[in-house]
């Protein structure tokens, strides 16, 4: 019995290691399957192997565009910074195209081909000097499945008109564009918008008409130059999270009065605001879990931090507090989590 007992052991044993072995092999496999091509020779050699490329930063113009119709499981492709003034036209044949990085080119207009891009669900068109914005959403507008819009630092004065067609969009980043104003009637249009990026846009005013998207749950207004938000934005009932960081010129008595009775607001960001006395007009905000107050003034543990009961996490870095004997006992009695 002892021996067939060890015979058993050593053969479980044998089979525990060799699945382990196989699971290993397959998990390597998939890995590898997933690795970052950054060389289009290096991808060439089996392209339908190819999930992701990365050709950044590369001089591209003397590629042939028949070679992209070998790519058919691509998911990935980046083609940021290769001062292309015109894009294949057939990596509009990409069908399991997911992301596509455009950034930082020379071209005027999308290809009308890349209407045929089904399955893309995000695209950066940031750093972009010389694109026809119109007629480039109007070829984006007939995805399907396109979620994620990125047009960041392309000198964009006004919005686009073309933009309130991409209703299927859930998040759209707008940054650092030199905007006169964004106010329009028809950013109600975006009615799935959940993620909206204003950031560094010096907007002196923020359009009352964001109130109107009631579905949107983390919003970015940070280094901005207005002074009030909209009173609209008492609508916002399903923001969950609003940066209001490096604000110059924000009333922010008058902004969290607006903000304190969103139901679902649980996360604000007051970085680099320059604040050195704790705002009284926080503690409306009971509903509040996380509250980031780094890169400000403070040269103290603020205690009225203690009011707000449903606090878990209070970021307080790069402030001026030198910790006494009475913080650290505050910081020991108290159930959030405080970061300095």
């Amino acid at each position: 019995m002892k021996h067939l007992l060890i015979i058993f052991i050593l053969t479980s044993l044998l089979i525990t290691n060799s699945s382990s072995a196989i699971n290993a092999q397959i998990k390597h496999d998939s890995l590898d399957n997933k690795r970052e091509f950054t060389s289009m020779t290096e991808a060439l050699k089996n392209p339908s192997s190819v999930y992701r490329l990365n050709l950044s930063n590369l001089n591209l113009s003397n590629l042939s565009d028949s070679i992209w119709s070998n790519f058919n499981n691509l998911e990935f492709l980046s083609l940021k910074d290769d001062n292309l003034t015109e894009i294949p036209s057939q990596i509009g044949n990409l069908r399991n195209l997911k992301v596509l990085n455009l950034s930082g080119n020379d071209f005027i207009k999308l290809p009308q081909s890349f209407s045929g891009l089904e399955r893309l669900t995000e695209i950066y068109l940031n750093d972009e000097k010389n694109i026809d914005i119109d007629q480039s959403l109007s070829v984006l507008e007939k995805l399907p499945n396109l979620k994620v819009l990125h047009l960041e630092n392309d000198n964009l004065q006004k919005i686009p008109l073309s933009l309130f067609n991409l209703t299927r969009i859930e998040a759209l980043y707008l940054d650092n564009n030199p905007f006169s104003s964004l106010s329009n009637p028809n950013w109600k249009k975006l009615e799935n918008l959940e993620f909206l990026s204003l950031k560094n846009d010096h907007l002196s005013e923020i359009p009352h008409e964001i109130g109107s998207l009631t579905n949107l749950k983390v919003l970015d207004l940070s280094g901005n130059d207005f002074t009030l938000l909209p009173e609209s934005f008492k609508s916002l009932d399903s923001l969950t999270e609003i940066y209001l960081n490096d604000e110059t010129n924000m009333d922010i008595d008058q902004n969290l009065n607006v903000l304190k009775d969103l139901p679902n607001l649980r996360t604000l960001h007051l970085e680099n605001d320059h604040l050195s006395v704790f705002p009284k007009t926080l503690l409306d905000l009971n509903q509040l879990e996380s509250l980031y107050l780094n890169n400000n003034r403070f040269n103290k543990i603020p205690s009225e931090l203690n009011q707000l009961k449903n606090l878990n996490l209070i970021d307080l870095r790069e402030n001026e507090i030198k910790l006494n004997i009475n913080d650290l006992q505050f910081q020991d009695s108290f159930n959030a989590k405080i970061r300095f």
